[in-house]
């Protein structure tokens, strides 16, 4: 008597089935690996841009509430404070200049003599947003420029700051800077306070600046980053309302 034995196994049909499951299986942990991946590279580039946001900021506040006061500078290149204004949110190119004390900006930058620290002296500085020049090679990004006009080459017959002072870059994700004034503390019973997107009083300091920064996006096509801050310069009173030395008559 013949006795049949029935063969156990995987058909074609399963096999292949098996395959195409195992296949979509390690696909999908590709995806959510990779979006893991992605995600935590965009957390890294989040924390980065905002620490280096802090510290632009940073100095930004400490340079402007350093803001230097003089009654008995007359030249136009040696104003309180100078602000140009170009082009409005992302696209806002706007510069500020203005003299100050103190390291913000300068840290041990040396004055043309070599040997005394810009730092340790009234000084000018100036902070724009640059696209990049090749022809200078300057960077794209927050740039800063800081002279003293006690150790500038005085053999030279004009001075240009364009030409004469090599910028110093401050932070290169910084793709905009856009700023205004309020000029002196608004009333109390003001409903609103009136920024202003213009400064023409010559050799005298506004009350309040607010500097906003645009910051490269984390991802490609995303908003970029901003972050805006009110700064309040300390001697702004002063550079409005000069005392008068009865002795000598002369403002201080």
């Amino acid at each position: 008597m013949r006795v049949c034995r029935k063969e156990s196994g995987f058909t074609l049909l399963e096999l292949m089935m098996a395959i195409m499951i195992m296949s979509i299986m390690t696909l999908l942990s590709f995806f959510a690996f990779d979006a893991v991946i992605q995600s935590w590279h965009a957390g890294i580039e989040m924390s980065d841009s905002m620490q280096q946001v802090d510290y632009v900021m940073n100095e930004i506040e400490s340079g402007l509430r350093s803001a230097y006061f003089s009654a008995t500078v007359k030249k136009d290149d040696e104003k309180g404070l100078a602000f140009v204004k170009d082009g409005e949110g992302a696209e806002a190119h706007d510069s500020l200049e203005w003299m100050k004390l103190g390291r913000a900006f300068v840290g041990k930058l040396k004055a043309q003599d070599g040997k005394t620290e810009i730092a340790e002296m009234p000084h000018r500085v100036r902070i724009y947003v640059s696209e990049g020049d090749r022809n200078s090679d300057e960077p794209a990004g927050l740039m800063a420029k800081a002279w003293s006009n006690d150790f500038r080459d005085t053999d030279k017959e004009e001075f240009d700051v364009e030409k004469d002072v090599k910028p110093i870059l401050v932070s290169p994700r910084v793709t905009a800077m856009e700023c205004k004034v309020l000029k002196e503390p608004p009333d109390k019973d003001a409903k609103e306070t009136k920024w202003e997107e213009e400064w023409t009083s010559s050799n005298a300091l506004p009350y309040k600046v607010s500097v906003t920064l645009y910051l490269q996006p984390i991802k490609e096509g995303d908003d970029p980053i901003i972050v805006a801050r009110d700064i309040e310069i300390p001697v702004w009173k002063y550079s409005q309302n000069p005392s008068t030395d009865k002795s000598t008559g002369n403002k201080t």
